[in-house]
């Protein structure tokens, strides 16, 4: 059994203009787990993520605190706390905080991210 208390896990942030902070909370990289990825995913006010996909599997995003929208394929839809979205494996989808408040998203993979995959992140985002 793996217990986290997520405000206490360093995260990495992403710079502008995709600026957030990644928490990686639970993995097989640190030993909490063999089957998932959680992340916690602070999205800046006015930021995004960028339009992305994953190509290891599909992932499950639960919207804490904030609200903007999320944009799946193309098709846009609001968010807020207590929305629950679901981009299926090579889905591109995009989150958007459109408030003046920090958007707390807990982020779901099964199977499991590859091992850095936020340092790929950050490098990749990083150049805007």
């Amino acid at each position: 059994m793996a217990v986290v208390n997520t405000w206490e896990v360093k995260g990495t942030m992403v710079p502008k203009p995709f600026e957030r902070m990644l928490k990686v909370c639970m993995s097989p990289e640190d030993g909490s787990t063999k089957d998932f990825t959680l992340i916690v995913s602070l999205i800046s006010p006015r930021s995004s993520t960028s339009y992305h996909s994953h190509a290891e599997g599909g992932e499950l995003m639960f919207v804490v605190t904030g609200r903007g929208r999320v944009t799946i394929e193309g098709n846009e839809s609001p968010i807020g706390a207590d929305t629950a979205v679901f981009a299926p494996l090579g889905v591109r989808h995009r989150l958007v905080n459109d408030s003046d408040e920090t958007m707390k998203v807990i982020c779901v993979f099964v199977p499991p991210l590859p091992p850095r995959y936020v340092e790929r992140v950050v490098r990749e985002e990083g150049r805007g």
